[in-house]
């Protein structure tokens, strides 16, 4: 099992999570997250518009799942293909090895627990 974990702009998790519910694994999670890294911040108007602050970190979203080992390359590469347009600084995408699943509701474990 592998635990891929895809950090991006929060504008694209609607076009990754429809992809990756084409799949057939278990579910996702996501969770919003901020960062910084090779993207500026944009700056913000606020006070009615009269002043501008640049904020320290980004808004992203990071998607989790669980997957058995043979769907992590084609997860990966859809994630990627409708994500991406091909410029730097858009999000990163980690894989991992999972040791041990355990479904809490049902007690199974391995594979089965996904």
């Amino acid at each position: 099992m592998k635990k891929i974990e895809a950090v991006m702009p929060h504008d694209r998790l609607s076009r990754a999570a429809s992809i990756i519910s084409e799949f057939p694994i278990g579910g996702m999670t996501y969770y919003e997250s901020k960062g910084r890294g090779q993207i500026p911040t944009p700056l913000l108007h606020v006070g009615r518009g009269t002043s501008v602050y640049r904020p320290e970190f980004n808004v992203n979203v990071m998607i989790t799942l669980v997957v058995p080992d043979n769907l992590v390359n084609d997860i990966v590469t859809k994630i990627l293909d409708t994500t991406s347009s091909g410029l730097a600084g858009e999000g990163k995408i980690f894989v991992s090895e999972v040791n041990e699943t355990v479904d809490i509701g049902t007690g199974k474990r391995g594979d089965t627990a996904l």
